[in-house]
């Protein structure tokens, strides 16, 4: 009998930390970007502000457009860039390989990350490029946007 209810209990104890961790992960991603006190930006100008700095990106997440001219062209440096207001694409990465960037793909996002300024692509000691990427902490769709 006590074998009956052990299995039952730890059924439900299961059921119950699963229900709990995935309802804990859905509202943190829209939780944390709205509680923070990190600058939101829109547009280029205001990343330049706050390069090397933790902020909120609005703008539109999709496939990267790599180059068709010039050193790089065709080549994909990343998968995924943020269009910003002003029409400037920025690279987005993300450290969290379980992080699935595809849903958030042609959606209007808001970015919880930092804005990374230097070495985007090659090594410090051989050729490279400097320039902006967003790095991601945490991502959600926006649920109002103006820009159209």
């Amino acid at each position: 009998m006590f074998k009956k209810i052990d299995t039952k209990l730890s059924t439900i104890l299961l059921l119950i930390m699963v229900i709990t961790i995935s309802y804990g992960q859905e509202g943190k991603d829209g939780k944390v970007l709205k509680d923070q006190n990190y600058t939101t930006c829109t547009n280029f100008k205001c990343l330049e502000k706050n390069k090397n700095k933790r902020i909120i990106v609005k703008g539109i997440l999709r496939t990267y457009t790599p180059n068709k001219t010039g050193k790089g062209a065709g080549h994909m440096f990343w998968d995924w860039e943020i269009l910003l207001d002003d029409e400037i694409a920025i690279p987005v990465m993300s450290k969290d390989q379980r992080l699935d960037l595809s849903i958030y793909n042609k959606k209007n996002i808001l970015i919880d990350g930092n804005v990374f300024y230097g070495i985007i692509i090659g090594s410090p000691d051989g050729q490279n490029a400097t320039g902006y990427r967003i790095d991601i902490n945490t991502i959600q769709k926006q649920t109002t946007y103006n820009k159209e």
